[in-house]
């Protein structure tokens, strides 16, 4: 009981923490601002790329953890692989649509659908690597 508790407060600040920077104003500016005064490229157009890039690869990351804490929570209810896999693609999934939904009312920030596709492949990466790893290793049978 303990542990099913600790993994629903995990999932759940990792929830709010996503949601808090979803919250910041105007954050890709910041973001371009930072590179730009910590690196010494010259080129705007550079620093956006690299901008663009730090910008989506957080978006990965941020649910490719959110796929980890939720799989580790459905394991405590589900036994099949497979069901949890999906859940956890389709509950990342819809997050990620209600998160995009939220930034649409934050200064500075929009909503686009191209970005519920980047966390979506964070959770998705999760769930291939965790595929790859069950197979069993033909090697090993021969």
């Amino acid at each position: 009981m303990k542990r099913k508790l600790i993994k629903w407060l995990l999932l759940i600040t990792w929830m709010l923490l996503i949601f808090y920077f979803s919250n910041q104003p105007n954050s890709g500016e910041k973001t371009f601002n930072i590179i730009n005064h910590t690196t010494k490229i010259n080129s705007p157009q550079t620093i956006k790329m690299i901008n663009y890039l730090v910008r989506k690869s957080a978006h990965i990351t941020e649910y490719f953890i959110l796929a980890i804490l939720t799989v580790s929570l459905l394991k405590e209810y589900i036994t099949n692989y497979k069901l949890i896999y999906i859940l956890s693609i389709f509950i990342c999934f819809i997050y990620a649509i209600t998160d995009e939904i939220h930034q649409y009312f934050v200064v500075g920030r929009t909503a686009i659908f191209k970005d519920v596709i980047i966390d979506t492949t964070g959770s998705l990466l999760l769930v291939i690597i965790l595929v790859i790893k069950k197979k069993p290793n033909k090697k090993a049978n021969t």
